[in-house]
């Protein structure tokens, strides 16, 4: 395909989300409408992030037969309820039920399988939301990098849980605070490393000082993305903590430097493909005594951690970042060879 990118930043209300929603879906589409008609440029194909910018799409491509590629997004008909719900309905229905996206990417296989199950989709692709470059190494347990890191965090000689990422409510760290006292009382030496940062931070951080836990979670705030490696390479399990599915950007990246992870979510018993329970990863429902007791089992098996961070590594293997551009643009000119 050739051509050129264009990145079009419609204007937008961002605060608060709940009530704007849909006045930003709207003045996004007559934005595009409106350049799309007074610069007359040529479009083949587009592609959308989310099913509610997939919403804009759909409009777009019944107004100007503009294919469309769409990716389905977090698993928003899980988490959305009233009004709200509904009003995502509409936008599954515009996008599915209409057919007005000539394909659709999913990044869980309970995702898939619920597009698959509810929706006239024909198209479907399964890629991760994650990847790496090709040729990527992780630094080794032993490098200069995580030594220095592991000692100025206190984490020398310790056994170390790792979680990387937004803290917001849809993560549920609440339950690493309740589990981590039965964790503890096996496993003195372990220490729980928080990365990121987010609205719920002074919350957590309040959980852990009322649980007098302070001595054991270790809170550095955001790291930039490209210095997060000796971070998990010293780490000896990472934690992925949801309601719903045990996917994640951030599950991949664990993987991709042969971490094993834990992953809580009720969906965890559909996980047979990507993801498979005990095998290249731990799978587990969001319970804080099934999460302290499967902590402490893992922790107290080297060897297992080992099996399964390394089986980790294999099935993402093939999802390096190439080759999520190929796939992407091979739907693309699909769609638009379907004009």
């Amino acid at each position: 395909m050739q051509g050129n990118t264009v990145y079009l930043f419609p204007p937008v209300i961002v605060s608060p989300a709940s009530a704007t929603t849909v006045m930003t879906l709207v003045m996004a589409t007559l934005f595009i409408l409106t350049y799309l008609t007074l610069t007359r440029m040529r479009v083949v194909a587009q592609y959308s992030t989310t099913m509610l910018v997939g919403s804009v799409g759909a409009v777009i491509r019944m107004l100007m037969r503009i294919p469309l590629v769409t990716n389905y997004g977090d698993p928003d008909f899980a988490r959305e309820f009233g009004l709200a719900r509904k009003a995502f309905g509409f936008c599954e229905d515009l996008v599915m039920t209409r057919q007005n996206a000539h394909s659709v990417v999913y990044v869980d296989e309970v995702v898939g399988s619920y597009v698959r199950n509810n929706f006239p989709v024909k198209n479907t692709l399964f890629l991760p939301n994650g990847g790496y470059e090709l040729g990527f190494v992780p630094p080794g347990s032993r490098s200069e990098g995580v030594l220095k890191r592991k000692k100025s965090l206190g984490l020398e000689g310790k056994l170390c849980v790792l979680y990387a990422g937004q803290i917001t409510s849809v993560y549920r760290l609440d339950l690493l605070v309740s589990s981590a006292p039965g964790i503890i009382s096996h496993l003195p030496s372990v220490r729980f490393l928080i990365i990121g940062d987010g609205p719920l931070l002074a919350d957590l951080r309040k959980s852990v000082r009322e649980a007098r836990l302070e001595d054991y979670f270790i809170f550095t705030g955001s790291i930039p993305y490209d210095d997060l490696s000796p971070y998990i390479v010293l780490s000896d399990l990472c934690v992925q903590l949801l309601n719903d599915w045990c996917m994640g950007t951030k599950v991949v990246m664990y993987m991709v430097h042969r971490k094993p992870v834990l992953a809580s979510g009720n969906w965890y018993e559909r996980y047979r493909l990507f993801l498979r329970n005990n095998e290249n990863a731990f799978l587990i429902p969001s319970n804080p005594e099934v999460l302290a007791d499967k902590i402490v089992e893992i922790l107290e098996k080297p060897e297992l951690l080992e099996r399964v961070g390394e089986s980790a590594w294999r099935t993402v293997m093939p999802y390096t970042w190439d080759r999520h551009v190929e796939e992407t643009l091979r739907l693309l000119r699909e769609a638009a060879c379907s004009r």
